[in-house]
């Protein structure tokens, strides 16, 4: 349920956004028109990747010992040694739309957070992710939005995949992953 609502969250904040930031308008109608198709989410992990296939990935990794169940296994866990600042762990699981990947959110903690530890709030984090996000998916940049309300968000959009990154409270940063296609089709 969280996942879902974080997920609302996310296109409300474009949604209003969208309305206000140009910039973000003009890059959707651009890239959308591109024809351009860009699936890669995570570590192999697609748009499109049939349900059954995510799930026999997920396992073949876990064997690995590249991924790892997550909280309550309900999301897949990574990692993150070397990637960000600090040690770190990613959680992330997709939604699926007529059993393929159409949308994943991620959540990402410094693993020695702390509320007294104030140099490990998601507001060093945000910066950590963004930075390696900046490198990890080459292409357009972050166009950083910012909301009285809301706070700010970075979104990218690259042909149909689109990214937001932003603080979900004290400890974690959100990230939600969009195919534009299938939310174009969905909503009309």
């Amino acid at each position: 349920m969280k996942q879902v609502l974080f997920f609302v969250f996310g296109w409300l904040i474009l949604t209003g956004c969208g309305r206000g930031d140009s910039r973000y308008r003009k890059l959707v109608e651009t890239e959308m028109a591109s024809g351009k198709r860009v699936n890669e989410l995570v570590y192999g992990i697609h748009f499109g990747m049939p349900r059954r296939k995510f799930y026999e990935y997920v396992w073949g990794m876990h064997q690995k010992d590249s991924f790892d169940d997550g909280s309550n296994s309900t999301a897949v866990l990574y990692r993150l040694h070397h990637q960000l600042k600090r040690p770190a762990q990613m959680l992330f699981y997709p939604m699926f739309r007529q059993d393929t990947i159409y949308r994943m959110w991620a959540q990402f903690e410094y693993d020695a957070w702390a509320p007294w530890n104030k140099k490990l709030w998601s507001d060093s984090l945000i910066t950590d992710v963004v930075r390696w996000y900046r490198e990890w998916y080459p292409g357009n940049d972050f166009i950083r939005i910012t909301d009285k309300r809301r706070g700010t968000i970075y979104v990218k959009v690259d042909g149909n995949r689109r990214i937001i990154i932003g603080q979900k409270d004290d400890a974690h940063v959100n990230v939600d992953y969009s195919d534009l296609r299938v939310e174009k089709n969905t909503m009309e």
